[in-house]
């Protein structure tokens, strides 16, 4: 599990930025929400342009950096790649797994998109390796895990670690092969103007549209739709040899295209239709801005969905501040985004929070403000 993530110099954050999935408070009430001593599921609030988005880009910049896995071109842009008040010629990515009771550090610093410049792996405060530039030090990751494997890595894009996993049998308990087997079951996803996109797990080429009818799924999405949206829709599969099969909705005197007449919330209910029969290949699950189309019940019961399950972290990032309540997570599990950082609702005020109290109200009041 990712025990913390912090970020420097990258995108909208110039100073050191982190989120802490360790930082638990004892809350005598929705306790499931805390797994291995771990924030298993946050919801992270910001104004527009806070940096919700880019918090996901950079969580996921591991993805680019360890695997061929789906990538967003943002994450990639050189020309926004480093922050750009900043005089410093790197971002750097820190990252804390938790791999039962070992810590595991992970940390490189980049200088563009693809030029790793500097790259350290620590395990309970204990180096592995590390490598700046033409200095390293590989004496414990060769005893360990790399045997008499020859590693001449200079700046570039190639990642030790990646290029270790490539080359050498890892034991399942190594660092080296917990962090690889986390990295690729790791998903971003958002749907928003700018169409569906994704992050991580493996490239698809499949429509939505396809999934469903190639997997005989339509029951099944027609019932998903209507318990968490409330959308009672009659449609089936149309199948001409030679063509693309077709979803059609059924009405007294006509069948229409689906996708043609469907709502901007149902469109993104596909979206999380379709990733959300992936979820037993997820780690750690990132749905940005994930009810930017959904009426209050939708966003509230994909939320509940999502929550439910117990075998993956996740972060929700929202502007709804409908779903601000200890009925549904925990103060700690709350977070805004802004400045100042990232902080927990708990964090941010003096107050001791119960159950009873309404944390959506105290939000609007400003008891949580930077």
């Amino acid at each position: 599990m990712l025990k913390r993530f912090a970020v420097k110099n990258y995108k909208n954050f110039n100073g050191c930025t982190e989120i802490s999935f360790d930082n638990v408070r004892n809350y005598e009430f929705n306790k499931k929400y805390v797994k291995d001593g771990l924030l298993n599921k946050i919801i992270v609030l910001g104004k527009n342009g806070s940096g919700k988005t880019n918090l996901g880009f950079a969580i996921f910049d591991i993805v680019v950096t360890l695997t061929s896995n789906q990538y967003n071109p943002y994450q990639t842009d050189d020309a926004s790649f480093l922050n750009g008040d900043s005089t410093e010629k790197y971002a750097t990515f820190e990252y804390e797994f938790k791999q039962g009771d070992r810590t595991i550090r992970y940390e490189y610093r980049k200088a563009h998109p693809f030029e790793i410049v500097y790259e350290r792996l620590e395990v309970d405060g204990e180096l592995y390796f590390s490598r700046d530039g033409d200095e390293s030090d590989y004496t414990r990751l060769k005893n360990e895990c790399a045997n008499d494997l020859q590693i001449d890595i200079k700046n570039g894009p190639m990642s030790v670690l990646r290029f270790v996993s490539s080359n050498t049998v890892q034991d399942e308990h190594s660092p080296v092969s917990f962090i690889m087997n986390f990295v690729n079951k790791m998903l971003y996803f958002k749907s928003d103007i700018e169409g569906n996109s994704f992050i991580g797990l493996d490239r698809y080429g499949e429509t939505l549209t396809d999934f469903i009818i190639n997997n005989g799924l339509e029951d099944d999405f027609k019932r998903q739709l209507n318990e968490l949206g409330d959308i009672d829709v009659d449609i089936e599969c149309v199948k001409i040899q030679g063509m693309p099969g077709t979803i059609v909705q059924r009405f007294k005197n006509s069948r229409l295209n689906f996708q043609n007449i469907a709502s901007s919330g149902t469109k993104t209910f596909m979206l999380f239709y379709y990733w959300s029969k992936r979820f037993d290949d997820v780690e750690f699950l990132y749905m940005d801005d994930f009810d930017a189309q959904y009426h209050y019940e939708m966003a509230l019961n994909v939320l509940r969905f999502v929550a439910g399950r117990m075998d993956f972290q996740a972060v929700f990032t929202t502007n709804n501040t409908a779903l601000l309540s200890n009925d549904i997570l925990r103060p700690d599990c709350y977070m805004t985004i802004g400045k100042d950082g990232i902080r927990s609702f708990s964090d941010s005020t003096e107050r001791e929070i119960r159950k009873g109290h309404n944390i959506e109200k105290l939000y609007r009041n400003g008891e949580f403000d930077e």
